[in-house]
C-alpha cells in the first residue's frame, strides 16, 4: 500500500487537462444538491461528475430510499450502525468495550464505557463516525452541506487516465477529497486527502470491490485491506439500537 501512495502522489497534480466530461443535463434533476451545498462556488463539469457518478452507483433515488447501513471498520473492532433516514448512529468498539449513540442533525453524541459514561469518547466517536461514512459512502455525499466541487480534468494513476473530481469542505481548515472517477463506468476507483494548504496527498487508496446492496453499489472489502467491511444493507433494525446502551 505504501508503494502505491508514494508513486501515485507523484502524479497528482491539481493542474491537468482541460478537457471536460460530456453527460446529459437531466441527471442533475435526478440528483439535487443539499441545503447547503455551495453551487456557486462549484463549476457546471464538476456537477455533471458528480451527477455521473451518482447515476453509477444506482442513482439518488435508491440512495436515498435505503433505511440502514452496517459495517465494520478495516480491523473489525467497530462496528457502524447508519440510519439514514432518521439520521441517527450508533457505534460499538470492541477495543475499549464503548458503545456511542449520535444524533446527526444536532451532533449532539452520549457515549458509555463499560456502562460507565464517557464524554471525550462521545467526541472521538463522533469524528470517527464522519470519517467511517465517507470511507463508506463518499461518492454518494458529493453535493451535501458544506461542500463544493471543482473538475480538474484528467489525471493518470497505475497507468490508466481518470476523470479528477474534488471535494472542497466550507471549513478551509477541513482540507480537500479528490476522486479518481473511471471514464467510461463513471465509478470512483481511487481516493485521496489533502490536508490544508498542502499540495501532497496523506493517502491515495483503492475505492473498489463494488458489490450491489439493493438498488446500488458499494465498495467494501477493498483490495488492499483498507476502508469498510461486511456492508450490509437493511430494511429493518431494531429502534433500541439508535435509543439505547
Amino acid at each position: 500500500m505504501m508503494r502505491l501512495l508514494f508513486l501515485s502522489v507523484a502524479f497528482l497534480a491539481f493542474g491537468c487537462t482541460s478537457e471536460k466530461p460530456k453527460e446529459p443535463a437531466s441527471l442533475a434533476n435526478q440528483n439535487p444538491a443539499e441545503e447547503g451545498f455551495d453551487l456557486a462556488g462549484s463549476d457546471p463539469a464538476a456537477l455533471q461528475l458528480a451527477d455521473s457518478v451518482m447515476h453509477a452507483l444506482g442513482g439518488r433515488g435508491n440512495w436515498d430510499k435505503i433505511r440502514f447501513i452496517t459495517w465494520k471498520s478495516q480491523d473489525d473492532q467497530v462496528t457502524y450502525y447508519w440510519d439514514k433516514q432518521e439520521k441517527r448512529a450508533r457505534i460499538e468498539d470492541a477495543g475499549d468495550a464503548s458503545i456511542t449513540l449520535i444524533n446527526l442533525t444536532t451532533g449532539e453524541a452520549k457515549a458509555y464505557v463499560n456502562g460507565t459514561d464517557a464524554p471525550d469518547k462521545a467526541a472521538q466517536a463522533n469524528a470517527a463516525f464522519s470519517r467511517a461514512s465517507y470511507e463508506l459512502a463518499l461518492p454518494f455525499l458529493t453535493k451535501s452541506k458544506d461542500f463544493s466541487l471543482q473538475y480538474m480534468g484528467e489525471d493518470t494513476l497505475a497507468r490508466q487516465r481518470y476523470n479528477s473530481l474534488v471535494i472542497s469542505l466550507k471549513d478551509s481548515t477541513a482540507g480537500k477529497y479528490k476522486l479518481f472517477v473511471d471514464k467510461h463506468e463513471k465509478l470512483v476507483r481511487y481516493w485521496s486527502f489533502y490536508p490544508a494548504a498542502s499540495t501532497a496527498a496523506a493517502f491515495v487508496l483503492p475505492f473498489d470491490n463494488y458489490q450491489k446492496q439493493g438498488e446500488v453499489l458499494l465498495s467494501g472489502n477493498r483490495s488492499n485491506g483498507t476502508g469498510p467491511k461486511d456492508i450490509k444493507v437493511e430494511a429493518e433494525l431494531s429502534d433500541q439500537l439508535f435509543t439505547a446502551f
